[in-house]
């Protein structure tokens, strides 16, 4: 169910007495859920080195495959930061040339500006776009017909169809999945690949060993992906509901909490976008400031714990993964029913402190975003057995 191994010494170094209180934090998150339920919950860390896995529940396991939902955004920002890095978009680009022409058109009919709306306003949910998924009707519709096939050009209609703008461009910080289909329209369009490739390639997920990331139901499966886990929402299981409900970009892509826990590590430390880039999306916007919590940057929440400032993103379906820099602290995990979603935080949030806490026991700490190495540059000699 879980396991830390060390390397030897004479008396036992803080990872595991670290290791041992994560394991009662997961014993006693266990105790309130009803039976059929469990999580899972992955730990990366550097000081003290730590590679830690553990789940709870029938047929649950720290290493399975899950559909991340809303965390897919960090990707998808990610990816369109590196075309700002390349040269081929600018952040205040408006996105109206950019989108294809019956997205924009539907849009504009329904009074958005896009000569004013901007990439970057998309990224940091600034543009004031109407968010489809949060609206009950949307969910009511995915749980009655969960078979049915959405298009991305059908979720902008039924945000058109059920809301209007919420304020003027960069006015407000308003959360919209609607904000990143359009930022999926607009990465298809200027790679000129479908989503499923884009996004990986832009990202080299495969050659900094994210290889079990990947969309559903858009590309091929990896040959060697774990088997899924079991999720859902109240009674409907989430293998019912087709995945073009939450697809085209604001989510859309499986992955696991090792992938989850290494793909921040590496992007908040430097290695897959530069060090400037970083700053550039971790900084969290006035406006989302001003709407309460520790602001939001670019695909990324930011929230403080213990004194640190971490990075991550949470998903419908039940997901979490944040990072600390300050740390070098990676926590990713999930719950097999998202109306469990805040037993999980309260999890997620109890093991961050801990982490801290142990890292804060040993001194100084190593220097945030510094680009401190790649994949191989993680916690050390620990390894796991989930």
């Amino acid at each position: 169910m879980s396991g830390c191994v060390h390397a030897g010494s004479r008396s036992p170094p803080p990872d595991v007495a670290l290791a041992i209180s994560i394991d009662a934090a997961m014993d006693r998150a266990a105790a309130s859920l009803p039976r059929d339920r469990g999580f899972a919950l992955r730990v990366e860390a550097s000081r003290p080195q730590l590679v830690w896995a553990a789940a709870r529940g029938n047929g649950v396991s720290a290493d399975r495959t899950v559909r991340i939902a809303s965390v897919t955004k960090t990707f998808v920002a990610a990816a369109t930061l590196r075309l700002v890095e390349r040269g081929a978009l600018q952040l205040d680009d408006p996105v109206g040339p950019l989108l294809s022409a019956p997205i924009g058109a539907r849009l504009a009919r329904d009074g958005y500006d896009l000569d004013r709306v901007t990439v970057r306003m998309l990224l940091t949910h600034t543009a004031g776009v109407f968010d489809y998924a949060q609206h009950p009707l949307y969910l009511a519709r995915v749980l009655s017909d969960p078979a049915h096939i959405w298009t991305r050009e059908e979720q902008i209609a039924f945000a058109v169809d059920h809301g209007d703008p919420l304020g003027a461009p960069g006015a407000l910080f308003a959360y919209s999945d609607t904000g990143y289909l359009m930022l999926g329209d607009i990465l298809e369009r200027v790679t000129g690949l479908p989503l499923a490739e884009a996004v990986p390639e832009l990202l080299e997920l495969e050659d900094h060993g994210v290889s079990n990331t990947w969309f559903e139901g858009l590309g091929a499966e990896p040959a060697h992906a774990p088997p899924r886990a079991r999720q859902g929402v109240g009674a409907t299981d989430a293998a019912d509901v087709h995945p073009s409900a939450d697809l085209f970009g604001g989510g859309g892509l499986l992955s696991t909490p090792g992938d989850l826990a290494r793909f921040l590590r590496l992007l908040l430390r430097g290695d897959i976008l530069g060090a400037d880039t970083v700053r550039t999306m971790t900084a969290p916007t006035p406006q989302s400031v001003a709407a309460g919590g520790g602001g939001y940057g670019m695909g990324l929440a930011r929230r403080s714990v213990a004194g640190e400032d971490c990075y991550g993103h949470g998903g419908f379906w039940g997901v979490v993964a944040w990072y600390c820099p300050g740390a070098d602290l990676a926590v990713a995990g999930f719950v097999s029913n998202t109306n469990q979603i805040a037993a999980l935080s309260l999890l997620t949030d109890e093991v961050l402190r801990l982490c801290l806490d142990a890292s804060s026991n040993l001194g100084s700490r190593p220097a945030a975003g510094a680009g401190t190495g790649s994949a191989g540059g993680g916690p050390g000699p620990s390894s796991v057995d989930p």
